[in-house]
């Protein structure tokens, strides 16, 4: 039995709020300063092309050590690159650990970091 290695890189989290200080509600970021480190994972085509056809462009699919806090309502900044997360998927690996699978997609729109 191996551990599973989170090597390919580190994201920082962000969680979207409503700021409703303005005539209109506007989406921003919420800084949570949590890096964690993750595991690319492969998207594969069927998958790609099913998203593709609801208009969501997947831009990454990642691993990272279990996490139940992370959901939709939240936004991966890697390299710099806003990633907003479109589905989490806890799962045990076939060793018995247990990881977040993250499906990443490319967001509407770069939001403000407050």
């Amino acid at each position: 039995m191996t551990l599973p290695e989170y090597t390919d890189g580190v994201l920082e989290l962000y969680r979207i709020e409503e700021d409703t200080s303005k005539d209109y509600p506007e989406e921003r970021l919420r800084a949570t300063n949590e890096r964690i480190w993750y595991r690319e994972l492969s998207v594969y085509d069927t998958t790609r092309a099913k998203l593709a056809a609801a208009s969501v462009e997947v831009t990454m699919k990642l691993a990272i050590p279990q996490y139940k806090k992370i959901n939709s309502k939240c936004v991966c900044m890697i390299d710099g690159k806003q990633h907003e997360i479109y589905n989490v998927a806890h799962v045990t690996t076939k060793d018995g650990f247990k990881e977040s699978e993250l499906t990443l997609k490319t967001p509407a729109y770069d939001r403000e970091v407050i």
